[in-house]
């Protein structure tokens, strides 16, 4: 019940941020919330002087903004790219960019309401601007990442122009990926883990608060715990034919084990990991040694046990039949990819935390089809709701739950 008034609370607090940020925008004090009101005259040149990350402003004055009316997918965002002038007299010889790939809050309240309460829209923001420039894999180049009220904005390096590179959507990841693909992937996700790898809690806290973990800040437990309970007999109705009576009875079993759960998942040693880690958040780009992976969206970062990205990103982004046949090789090469960065993780302890994170992904799913899809296409999420429970069943939870 306390997880429940706290999710409560927190909604309440965030629609009411949200109408002061209407208040303030007809003062003229607001961040932009509209593609239009973005692209206003000195708006971005603005944005690029006071929100620019730690590491300093990364492009010279611009003179001019317009919409380049591109859009993207998003299943939270406003996602759309801008086309960027600059000041002659400040360009010199460097390349510059010919636009910028623009992120604002969606335009439907609840998610806005939704996003503010759990906080990934905070978890990007703090990626973005002090800990993209230290990441050892390829992310974005961040313009700007400004946050006010309700709102943010982000001003992201469009990848798009990068030659050779390929970015990926939902509709790729609902097709499923391939072993291969999939090899590269995890060997980006190692590189990460591995850099912060055996941080302390000061470290830690230093780089990312703990006030924004999902699962461990203060009442982030409770809420969590209360959000998924709340998902499940929606889900279940919503989608009877896959997410079971037999699940919805799982699901409220690992809802009564919640804390031993939450000490499963979250005893040490922990990682920085990027947490939303399927197929449409990672990107080819090619290299002098082939190609490799990077990743965008970092709303779901957290500190965890690094198999959460692995399993998370093979239970989502490849189909059931392919994972089953693939899925013992693909764990041992993280391990081995772990290894090549000066990392040990013993086998036993990498199938069994692979198992019991696979009900962190099925609830992520349960959220979204059981609570009002935070994804823009349901087909996807039903497919993703698939996998999660084919995984679930594959994996033998009940009986790693059972042993908890």
């Amino acid at each position: 019940m306390n997880g429940r008034l706290a999710l409560g609370f927190g909604l309440t607090r965030a629609l009411g941020s949200i109408f002061i940020d209407r208040v303030e925008e007809a003062f003229g004090r607001a961040l932009p919330r509209t593609r239009e009101q973005l692209v206003g005259s000195g708006v971005v040149d603005s944005l690029l002087n006071e929100a620019s990350p730690l590491d300093g402003r990364e492009l010279p004055g611009i003179s001019g903004t317009r919409l380049s009316g591109v859009d993207f997918e998003s299943s939270n965002c406003t996602n759309f790219l801008i086309d960027l002038e600059f000041d002659e007299a400040e360009c010199g010889e460097t390349a510059l960019p010919k636009t910028a790939y623009a992120k604002l809050p969606c335009s439907e309240v609840g998610t806005r309401a939704f996003a503010n309460a759990v906080g990934f829209w905070d978890t990007e923001l703090t990626f973005c601007r002090s800990i993209a420039s230290r990441v050892p894999i390829r992310v974005p180049k961040v313009y700007a990442a400004a946050r006010r009220g309700a709102r943010f904005v982000l001003l992201l390096e469009n990848l798009h122009e990068v030659e050779g590179s390929r970015l990926f959507i939902n509709r790729d990841m609902a097709a499923g990926t391939t072993p291969e693909r999939a090899r590269m992937c995890i060997k980006t996700f190692a590189e990460l883990h591995a850099a912060f790898s055996g941080l302390g809690e000061g470290e830690r806290e230093a780089i990312f608060p703990i006030r924004l973990h999902t699962y461990l800040a203060p009442g982030g437990s409770e809420k969590s715990r209360a959000l998924n309970a709340s998902a499940i007999a929606p889900a279940h109705k919503a989608a009877p034919d896959i997410f079971t009576a037999t699940h919805v009875d799982l699901c409220n079993r690992a809802i009564e084990k919640w804390d031993l759960l939450m000490e499963a998942w979250y005893s040490g040693p922990l990682t920085l990991i990027h947490g939303d880690s399927h197929l449409a958040n990672c990107f080819e780009y090619p290299t002098p040694d082939g190609p490799q992976m990077g990743m965008i969206d970092f709303q779901g970062m957290q500190w965890c046990k690094g198999i959460r990205d692995v399993q998370y990103f093979l239970i989502n982004s490849l189909s059931p039949e392919v994972l089953k046949q693939h899925e013992e090789e693909l764990i041992d090469y993280y391990i081995s990819a772990l290894a090549e960065n000066g990392i040990a993780l013993g086998r036993d302890d990498a199938v069994s935390q692979y198992r019991g994170y696979a009900f962190q992904t099925l609830m992520v799913a349960v959220v979204s089809i059981g609570l009002g899809s935070l994804t823009e296409r349901q087909e996807t999420v039903r497919t993703v709701l698939e996998r999660s429970v084919a995984a679930i069943d594959r994996l033998g939870f009940d009986e790693w739950l059972s042993a908890l």
